[in-house]
């Protein structure tokens, strides 16, 4: 297969989040998340181990509850363990990297 080069974009939207899956294996899914100041990724829980960076920006990242958040900016990461809500906002505008492993299989709401 070679390898690929996968280059960051910005693709915010004034409305609603982004998502852009940048690739996906049985193992794996790698999806970056575009959001403009203020938006929001809703709580959810996922059967898959979630492994979040801070591309660009900075936000709050809750688990367990919108109560429970660190904050994060570039170059940060953070996990979230299989079943444990999660959720984030953007304070400016922000793009995230979420790898998602064993891939879910499922899309994501935004």
């Amino acid at each position: 297969m070679g390898i690929k080069i996968y280059p960051v974009s910005e693709r915010f939207d004034p409305e609603k989040p982004v998502s852009e899956k940048m690739i996906a294996t049985d193992n794996l899914v790698v999806v970056h998340f575009y959001l403009k100041k203020g938006q929001k990724i809703p709580l959810h829980a996922s059967k898959s181990d979630v492994f979040v960076t801070v591309l660009k920006g900075k936000g709050k990242f809750y688990y367990g509850s919108e109560d429970s958040f660190e904050a994060l900016e570039t170059g940060e990461s953070l996990y979230y363990q299989p079943e444990e809500p999660h959720g984030f906002e953007a304070d400016d505008d922000m793009i995230v990297q979420a790898v998602i492993s064993p891939n879910p299989q499922k899309k994501i709401t935004l």
